[in-house]
């Protein structure tokens, strides 16, 4: 049996909405800003193309989360060494709790000192809900707001509680029940 949690309707405009501070501009705008605020040790990465502009300015993300495509479509972002590379398989819409595990796991590995990189069979769009949700107080999860910039979330306390009433009010879907 696998258990997901599904984006109902009436979150999708709520999500629209940036998570955190967003930080607009045409790339490398956005990323060199980032740079100033974050250092490698904290940073976590969620998309191709926040991922592959992290580093092109520098930054190593501690975790990296990504799908190989952006706005649905296929892309192969240049990254590199990726360290310990995790892959699963998480559909559109939905946090799966194979995704939940394996972000869980990768925060067991960082602590132990090594980089992960998690490549998604699917799509990554929601993975920044778990990977606040499992990051260390103090952390920077950072995602792609489409056609305006990235958003930056600080890792608090406060944000680990949206993040989980969002989860909270998603849809449990079960299947093989």
């Amino acid at each position: 049996m696998s258990v997901m949690f599904k984006l109902p309707l009436n979150l999708r405009q709520e999500l629209k909405k940036p998570l955190g501070e967003l930080i607009k501009g045409e790339i490398p705008i956005p990323y060199l800003k980032l740079k100033e605020i974050v250092n490698s040790n904290t940073l976590i990465t969620v998309g191709d193309v926040v991922t592959e502009n992290s580093l092109k300015v520098g930054l190593r993300p501690r975790l990296a989360i990504y799908d190989h495509k952006t706005e649905r479509r296929e892309y192969k972002p240049e990254i590199g060494d990726k360290g310990v590379l995790l892959t699963v398989k998480n559909p559109p819409g939905t946090i799966t709790l194979h995704l939940l595990k394996t972000i869980k796991k990768a925060y067991s590995l960082i602590r132990r000192g090594t980089n992960v990189h998690i490549v998604v069979n699917g799509e990554e769009d929601l993975a920044a809900i778990p990977a606040v949700l499992y990051a260390p107080l103090g952390s920077f999860v950072v995602y792609g707001q489409p056609r305006e910039g990235i958003v930056l979330i600080k890792v608090t306390s406060e944000c680990k509680r949206r993040c989980a009433e969002i989860m909270r009010n998603m849809e449990v879907v079960r299947n093989g029940d």
